[in-house]
């Protein structure tokens, strides 16, 4: 899927270059392969910020804490952004956050570590890329647009990319946070 959210941000941009080596896999420039390097790193930025900001991810692990009832970040598989609750044995504990772990009642005990996290970055075309449920990938184009428009100093393009973008994200948004009861009539 990154190497079609790429392509589509290049289609959106124009940049011909950028889709023919895409779509033929043929020789590119440095020139080519800058562009698309630049496209990475927005498409980074933007995956960061619509997970941390729109629509987070989350995830549940098993962590083990240790002598001194501590549960290190960099134990965790994912990034972690916010911690949504730590269970033992499927009752909620009461825990800290401190800069660099998590600390927990006990020493050298299994909690379940629910958090949201920010996904791993993306380094080549190849790589596997994960959206939340429901965002398209889209919206994630337009985003990437605008920021590379940015980038160019294509400042009224860049606005209207990022017009797009986050009018996308609202009505994703709201449509995704709707919820309708429908009235019951009595007999």
């Amino acid at each position: 899927m990154t190497k079609e959210i790429i392509k589509l941000s290049a289609l959106l941009l124009g940049l011909d270059d950028v889709v023919n080596h895409i779509n033929n896999n043929t020789e590119a420039s440095q020139d080519t392969l800058n562009k698309i390097d630049e496209l990475i790193v927005f498409a980074n930025y933007i995956l960061r910020e619509v997970t941390k900001e729109y629509f987070p991810l989350y995830t549940e692990e098993e962590v083990t804490s240790d002598n001194n009832s501590q549960i290190f970040f960099d134990k965790l598989k994912n990034i972690a952004t916010a911690i949504k609750d730590i269970k033992q044995n499927s009752n909620s504990v009461t825990f800290n956050l401190y800069p660099t772990f998590i600390k927990v009642g006990k020493p050298n005990q299994t909690y379940n570590v629910c958090y949201s996290y920010i996904p791993k970055p993306i380094q080549s075309l190849s790589d596997e890329l994960y959206l939340p449920l429901g965002l398209d990938y889209f919206v994630i184009c337009y985003g990437i647009a605008s920021e590379f428009a940015l980038s160019k100093l294509l400042y009224s393009e860049a606005d209207m990319w990022e017009s797009k973008f986050k009018n996308s994200l609202s009505q994703l948004k709201s449509r995704v946070g709707e919820r309708r009861f429908y009235c019951r009539r009595l007999k």
